[in-house]
């Protein structure tokens, strides 16, 4: 049905609904909790807590590639 704005800034917010066969919640979730501080259920944080241990697990930063790109910013 095409693109969902934001309820309170009416920023456009995705299109998508996601799920983990537990919850369902739309594309734009993270705007809310990052820009308008909306809590997420209990329930919901419980369930995805451990997922962000492995999701970085094995993560390599390559920190010379951020160093590179910093020094032909300037």
């Amino acid at each position: 049905m095409g693109y969902s704005r934001c309820r309170i800034c009416n920023a456009q917010n995705g299109n998508l609904e996601l799920t983990d066969d537990v919850f369902i919640w739309p594309e734009g979730l993270a705007h809310y909790v990052r820009d308008h501080a909306v809590r997420l259920p209990v329930e919901f944080v419980v369930q995805h807590a451990g997922q962000m241990e492995s999701l970085t697990d094995g993560l390599v930063v390559d920190d010379e590639w951020w160093r590179s790109q910093a020094s032909t910013s300037h």
